[in-house]
């Protein structure tokens, strides 16, 4: 295009207005600017697009012509401005947040809480499936934030942003045979374990450690939801394998008790994945600064 599209944007507001100085004040430009941008054009075109009178401007017909085909596309254009600066102001859009249940509900769910009504006009969607898939919808663009544990396979694609460090402990009710005793590496695979599914991000770190030690455990139940190993352990069933973090509160109320080992799982990490193109969008750096300042 050899001429600046800035002065077909004058030309269109001043043709609605049929006015030079109300189409100024529309582009919060002076009228002089506006004036001189309608000469440029009509220099350009080698035309005249206005007839000028007492009351303001009238096209001609090269202005009718000219005025009936950039119509349509200027206000895509300035439609497209305003829904830009709606978004930048996140007067609207959508963030799609994709975790298991453990840190939607043991973590997120207040950052949530707390970004609708700091933006509620931003609407929020959570995906609640493993990582691997919440992985594979990020790369497609269905989902912004992955949230997961490490340690984890992540593509090379993916910025990781470190939130947390976790604690993996067994835990057991005031009544367990196993509250007093000190658990050594080789009483793990006699232990009735309580554990989340062998491939769930947040066994990994533990699979991680039995198999560094050589360690063959047989858990008595996996169960795919930590809340559920988490009653099991309060009602005597098992040992539960949870997140220290996540249960602090029964910890401190002595509903659970962290059992004494003489081992330590090595610690991990909860962590948010976001693709590196999606990094500017302001909507997910809002999120991040909640998160953040947290």
């Amino acid at each position: 295009m050899k001429t600046n599209l800035e002065l077909y944007k004058a030309f269109y507001y001043v043709a609605k207005n049929k006015n030079i100085t109300q189409a100024a004040n529309e582009l919060m430009v002076s009228q002089p600017a506006v004036s001189k941008s309608i000469k440029v054009l009509e220099r350009d075109l080698n035309v005249v697009l206005f007839n000028r009178n007492k009351d303001g401007v009238s096209l001609t017909n090269a202005g009718e012509l000219l005025y009936n085909k950039i119509n349509k596309a200027m206000e895509l254009i300035i439609s497209s401005e305003e829904d830009i600066e709606s978004l930048n102001n996140l007067e609207q859009g959508t963030i799609n947040i994709g975790a298991g249940n453990t840190i939607m509900q043991r973590y997120l769910m207040p950052y949530i809480k707390e970004f609708h009504e700091e933006y509620p006009k931003i609407n929020v969607i959570v995906h609640t499936v493993v990582t691997d898939e919440l992985i594979k919808r990020a790369q497609v663009g269905l989902v912004d934030i992955v949230f997961t544990h490490l340690p984890n396979e992540i593509p090379n694609n993916f910025k990781t942003i470190k939130l947390k460090k976790l604690h993996d402990i067994l835990v057991v009710n005031k009544d367990s045979i196993y509250l007093n005793k000190t658990i050594n590496k080789k009483d793990l695979n006699k232990l009735p374990l309580v554990l989340l599914p062998y491939k769930a991000s947040n066994r990994k770190n533990f699979n991680k450690f039995c198999n560094q030690n050589k360690i063959i455990i047989n858990p008595l139940m996996e169960i795919g939801n930590d809340l559920i190993i988490e009653d099991c352990a309060l009602n005597g069933l098992g040992v539960g394998l949870v997140v220290k973090e996540y249960v602090q509160n029964k910890l401190d109320s002595k509903e659970l008790f962290e059992l004494k080992t003489n081992f330590n799982i090595e610690e991990k990490d909860l962590v948010c994945l976001i693709e590196q193109n999606r990094m500017n969008n302001i909507i997910i750096k809002k999120f991040l600064e909640l998160l953040q300042r947290a």
